[in-house]
Formats: C-alpha cells, sequence, structure tokens
C-alpha cells in the first residue's frame, strides 16, 4: 500500500470511529459523568450530546483537513510525521477505550470501532513507517509523546472551544 493509501486509512478509520462515538454520544457523556474516572467526570460535566456531536464532527473535518495536506506530497518528511502522530493518537485513543472498559467492566462508546478499526491501523502504520523509514529515527520515537500531548491537554482544549463556540453560534449556555 503507498503512503497516500495509508495516510487516507488513518484518516477514514478515525472518521469511522468518531461516528461511533457520535452516534452513542449520550451513552458516553451517562457514563463519563457518572462513571467515568474523576477527573474526566469534571471534564464531561455540563456538557450535552449535540455538543459533544457538533465538537466531533470538527475534531474530524481536521482530521480529513491534516490528511489532505498530506496526501498532496506524501513523501515530506513534515506531513509523514503529522500522519504518524496521528496514527498515534488513534491508537493511543483505542487503548484507552479498551482499559476503560476493562476497568469498568461495560461497553465504552467507540469500544468496537477502536478494536476492529482505529487499533490495528495505528500498529499498522507504525510498524511500517519505521520499516520504511518515513521520518527519522528520532522523529519517529518522539511520535508517541506527541500522540500523548496532543490526545490530552490539546484534546482537552479542543473540545472546550469547540463546545464554547457550539454555545455562541446556537445562544446556548452550560
Amino acid at each position: 500500500m503507498s503512503r497516500r493509501a495509508w495516510y487516507v486509512t488513518i484518516a477514514m478509520a478515525f472518521a469511522v470511529h468518531n461516528a461511533e462515538e457520535a452516534t452513542a454520544a449520550s451513552r458516553l457523556l451517562n457514563f463519563m459523568q457518572s462513571r467515568g474516572p474523576m477527573a474526566l467526570r469534571a471534564f464531561y460535566e455540563g456538557i450535552t450530546s449535540s455538543e459533544l456531536r457538533a465538537s466531533l464532527v470538527v475534531l474530524t473535518l481536521l482530521g480529513m483537513v491534516v490528511t489532505a495536506f498530506a496526501v498532496r506530497f506524501p513523501q515530506r518528511p513534515r506531513r509523514a510525521y503529522a500522519m504518524l502522530v496521528f496514527a498515534a493518537v488513534i491508537g493511543l485513543n483505542a487503548l484507552a477505550h479498551v482499559v476503560l472498559s476493562s476497568i469498568y467492566r461495560t461497553y465504552m462508546p467507540g469500544l468496537v470501532t477502536a478494536l476492529i478499526v482505529t487499533l490495528p491501523v495505528a500498529v499498522m502504520v507504525l510498524v511500517r513507517a519505521r520499516r520504511d523509514m518515513w521520518v527519522s529515527s528520532t522523529a519517529y520515537w518522539t511520535a508517541l509523546p506527541m500522540a500523548v500531548v496532543i490526545h490530552g491537554p490539546v484534546l482537552i482544549l479542543f473540545i472546550q472551544t469547540t463546545i464554547a463556540g457550539f454555545r455562541a453560534l446556537t445562544g446556548s449556555a452550560a
């Protein structure tokens, strides 16, 4: 498979996963607000299903834009690195779904696609990128720490910002 094809595969896996989360947004929020880890409960408090869905749509579109730029010149190291980090982020997210589902012994919305789509895609991309040297060895090994930052504080800020924007556009309040 070409790099372009891998890049598109990452984006499609991301979109499918986000669609599962959006479809089960009310269940996801119910879980996070009532049974999730304390730090996540506070974060998800007051978020509505429509706000979460809107945030997921914007996030998915952002992933598509990043992918569109990478696909234009797939051999460029910065674009390859961006997609490598993207793959690491979806892999990390998949592991989070598996861990939370295991700890709480319940279906965590997003678990199905995490197990059958995003985790396998992430692993295949990370292996392929390492084998084919998409980026330098140094850059490769920074992808996971970068994914932790993106999946943590950057994602939190993104969700807060998109929800604030959604509320401003709709005239709703928390």
